[in-house]
């Protein structure tokens, strides 16, 4: 069976907000009830992706990573 999960993560300190996510799990914050976006998807379409991807001699095809996986960083089996 194949599985995987996304993540996201914020650390809050007095000074700073640290976001870091793995696939399409997102955060965000309200200031004055507008958001702003703090993680953006990892999706294999995106051009730092797929040039990431090309380098670990793998491809994009049909936007999935190897023509098969839709995010191209998550947590679990490949």
């Amino acid at each position: 069976m194949d599985t995987g999960t996304t993540s996201n993560m914020i650390i809050l300190t007095k000074t700073h907000i640290y976001c870091a996510n793995a696939g399409d799990s997102r955060s965000c914050i309200s200031n004055k009830g507008v958001a702003k976006g703090l993680s953006e998807d990892h999706k294999p379409g995106n051009p730092i992706e797929i040039a990431r991807i090309k380098k670990a001699n793998h491809f994009v095809e049909d936007d999935r990573v190897d023509g098969n996986l839709a995010l191209s960083r998550a947590f679990g089996d490949f």
